[in-house]
């Protein structure tokens, strides 16, 4: 695996920002930081047989990130540093012991965002021996009776503190403010409807037929019909194909027709999340841009609160969300109207980008926190983790082409005007009563009439369900789940119930139990050697024939210093056949469908 110092220098080269070498000057204090970051490249949706999983190549990419981030606030800086980013060290944060304390870091419950946040924490917080945070103990903590030293296992691993928030948390609305938002979801139905989207569709109906009839026959995904493959489906569609372009050479997909699947797709995503004409409450609600609506007060409450605490909070706070929030943030801000930045912003992020927004005074001392006058705020944005790509920064709310620096309160006023203040602000506009009941039991959503305030950093945007309404909440998710499951499997994996096999209908159990005994009730197992032991209980016996464990694991050996870090791992795509009859084999799982909506 790359040392650090070698991902560093490939990472960040060309981070030579006109912006980036302004942050360096010696008279700045960056006090806070909040740094919203899309997740890497993970297993597509419409790969068929595996879960959304964040893929090496994927990790990669955060680790990177983190690594860039590391280097801007918490490194030495040395002559080689200042070739390829310039130092903005966040005042008096942990440099190499992480402290939790100090930061934020929040993540939706995918799985591939939660391990993209390990990635990124490992970056930015490597591992590191006989360095230890004085909030965990310190040096003392580690020194045993004995005077012998005891460093963190792998090396001295940093173990940062990532809140996951699911869609019952009341903080996850600031990180994904779209999922659970009805009004949303209704104005997707009416998204085919548009008659900017027919016209696009039909434009792009060449694109299409040839990417199916290049790519989906050839993977057979099953259950997905030809019409699913259109710009309605455009962002689905390009990163299936971006992902087997990445690794797949057979594929036949060739770089024009990538990139224009990709402009597609930030087509489609600016229809879904940046557009500004739509409306549900009231005109000029923007409910499709209700994801950034609800991350830029997370923003603001974020550096709030290094504010409210002198900057000893919120020193550094991490997000990790999806493109909803990115899509519309940029509508938003006008970042993808000014004439200076649109290029940037009309393009669809790539895997890992992010978002900063900087806290920061000029001048003073670092022992003294400045005046709210004093603060000025800058945001930055680095797209995707080419080893080109630098982070630069860009002017918000079409502030001039050139005026990368807002003053604090300026900047609050702007994004006020955008975001939504509280829960109460979320429920009203996206119609939702469940939820927001649960997340205020008292509120208005329960005809009592308090008004919650938005979260702070203090209660890192957790709030207790009272027990009879979580559990009703609980209930009502399960089932609506599990059906969502069921109909998903009918309607997109081609799942249909149907007699069972002729064999299996007649087979039988036997054993001790005879005709009421179940598949797991063993009576007797083989141990490796063939001497039998007694049955205590079918519980012990599962993997009795070591079913699910790892067989036949193929090594890795070391790629060496490929770009992106990772290795390629062929895998065996043959399976055994078996006999079907009539019910099996039946077609009625195939009908086109359209792809579920992110």
């Amino acid at each position: 695996m790359a040392t650090l110092s070698a991902v560093l220098a490939v990472v960040l080269v060309g981070v030579t920002s006109v912006e980036a070498q302004r942050a360096s000057t010696t008279s700045e204090h960056i006090w806070s930081s909040s740094v919203w970051v899309l997740y890497g490249e993970r297993i597509p949706l419409y790969e068929a047989g595996y879960p959304q999983a964040l893929t090496p190549l994927g990790a990669q990419q955060m680790y990177s990130q983190g690594s860039l981030l590391r280097a801007r606030y918490l490194s030495q800086f040395d002559d080689d540093d200042a070739d390829v980013t310039s130092m903005a060290p966040i005042v008096g944060i942990g440099r190499n012991a992480i402290d939790n304390s100090q930061l934020n870091v929040y993540s939706t419950t995918e799985r591939y965002a939660t391990a993209g946040a390990l990635a990124f924490m490992q970056g930015l917080y490597p591992p590191v021996t006989q360095a230890f945070s004085n909030a965990t103990g310190g040096m003392d903590a580690a020194l045993l009776a004995n005077g012998s030293l005891v460093n963190y296992p792998l090396g001295g691993y940093q173990y940062p503190d990532i809140q996951t928030m699911s869609l019952l948390d009341r903080g996850s609305l600031w990180l994904q403010g779209q999922t659970g938002c009805t009004n949303y979801l209704n104005s997707m139905l009416d998204f085919p409807k548009d008659s900017a989207v027919i016209s696009t569709s039909a434009s792009a109906a060449t694109l299409y037929s040839r990417i199916w009839a290049q790519l989906f026959p050839v993977q057979s995904f099953p259950g997905l019909g030809r019409s699913a493959i259109d710009f309605k489906n455009a962002y689905e569609v390009y990163d299936y194909a971006q992902y087997h372009y990445n690794h797949d050479n057979s594929t036949g997909i060739d770089d024009n027709d990538l990139a224009n699947l990709r402009l597609m797709a930030a087509a489609q995503q600016r229809f879904k999340n940046g557009n500004l004409t739509s409306w549900a409450v009231s005109p000029g609600d923007n409910i499709r841009a209700v994801a950034g609506r609800t991350m830029v007060s997370k923003v603001v409450d974020l550096l709030q609160g290094n504010i409210r605490t002198n900057g000893s909070s919120n020193k550094l706070s991490v997000a990790f969300t999806g493109l909803e929030p990115f899509t519309s943030f940029f509508a938003l801000s006008k970042l993808n109207y000014n004439s200076n930045s649109k290029q940037t912003f009309m393009r669809l992020p790539h895997p890992g980008s992010m978002m900063v927004f900087e806290l920061f005074s000029v001048g003073g001392s670092e022992s003294l926190y400045p005046s709210t006058d004093q603060l000025r705020v800058r945001f930055l944005y680095r797209d995707g983790t080419d080893s080109t790509q630098a982070l630069n920064g860009y002017s918000l709310f079409d502030s001039g082409p050139h005026n990368y620096v807002m003053n604090y309160t300026g900047f609050v006023d702007s994004m006020d005007q955008v975001g939504l203040q509280t829960p109460t602000d979320w429920c009203n506009l996206c119609g939702q009563s469940l939820l927001c009941s649960s997340w205020n039991p008292g509120g208005p959503n329960s005809n009592s009439g308090s008004n919650p305030t938005l979260v702070t950093a203090g209660d890192n945007g957790r709030t207790a369900i009272s027990p009879p309404i979580a559990g009703v909440i609980g209930a009502v998710v399960t089932l609506a789940v599990t059906g969502l499951a069921v109909l998903a499997a009918m309607l997109i994996g081609g799942v249909r119930f149907h007699r069972a096999d002729p064999k299996t209908r007649n087979s039988t159990l036997g054993g001790f139990k005879g005709a009421e005994k179940m598949a797991s009730d063993t009576d007797l197992a083989d141990a490796n050697g063939g001497m039998r032991h007694e049955r205590t209980g079918s519980w012990e016996l599962r993997n009795s024939g070591k079913d699910g464990l790892e067989t036949n694991v193929v090594p890795v050996a070391d790629a060496g210093p490929v770009t992106a870090g990772a290795t390629v791992v062929s895998r065996d795509l043959t399976h055994p056949s078996k006999t079907m009859d009539d019910d099996a084999i039946s077609e009625m799982g195939h009908s086109p469908v359209d792809a579920r909506e992110f």
